[in-house]
């Protein structure tokens, strides 16, 4: 999944759970580097795992923080408890 896809999942899952118009497009951009980043070295599963955990927080009342949202997409993407490297060597 693309970001500028996450982007468009974010705001239509949101709409669906929201009773008002309290959800804008820039709040669900706000978490556009976040969606790059999975883009970037995630899968599309990850990808729609992240889209699912910020929907669920805003179901729950709670707009997470684009930080927390990174981190728990790092948590998503990394194999064997190590960090996602860029493939280099030391």
């Amino acid at each position: 999944m693309r970001s500028d896809t996450a982007v468009r999942q974010l705001e239509y899952a949101v709409a669906s759970k929201l009773e008002d118009d309290a959800w804008g497009h820039w709040e669900s951009t706000v978490y556009g580097e976040v969606f790059d980043h999975v883009e970037a070295n995630g899968t599309s599963a990850d990808m729609a795992a992240v889209v699912g955990h910020i929907s669920e927080s805003v179901r729950d009342g709670h707009r997470p923080d684009p930080a927390d949202v990174k981190a728990h997409a790092d948590t998503l993407m990394t194999a064997g408890g190590k960090p996602l490297t860029d493939g280099g060597e030391e």
